[in-house]
């Protein structure tokens, strides 16, 4: 985790810069508060950033924000980051494995290209 660049993981940060692409040719409308149309092919999707959710249902069930979420966060001038799952954040990682990730001490470690076999 401490190579990690973004808020979340590697994986996870691939996914959405795809999706914040493909979110680019969308067009999108503030029609309330948090509320925001997305128009888009073939249909057309009403974002809500302040739930997490959207018509698709997509966003709910992987927590992940989808092309159509990212375009609305863009129009909203909102980190993407803020609408992505927690568990997916760095810091719900390393509350996760602090305890579980033990470091060892290689220090005395026999070097594995110089071992021989012996009877």
């Amino acid at each position: 985790m401490a190579k990690w660049k973004n808020e979340v993981g590697p994986k996870i940060n691939k996914i959405l810069i795809e999706h914040v692409v493909r979110g680019e040719f969308l067009k999108a409308m503030r029609y309330r508060n948090y509320n925001v149309m997305v128009r888009g092919l073939p249909v057309d999707v009403c974002v809500n950033l302040l739930c997490k959710e959207y018509t698709s249902l997509e966003w709910q069930m992987i927590g992940i924000s989808y092309s159509h979420a990212c375009a609305a966060t863009k129009l909203l001038h909102s980190n993407i980051y803020t609408y992505v799952e927690e568990s997916y954040l760095k810091s719900s990682q390393e509350k996760i494995y602090v305890n579980s990730v033990i470091s060892v001490e290689t220090h005395d470690m026999h070097d594995v290209n110089n071992l021989t076999l012996t009877n």
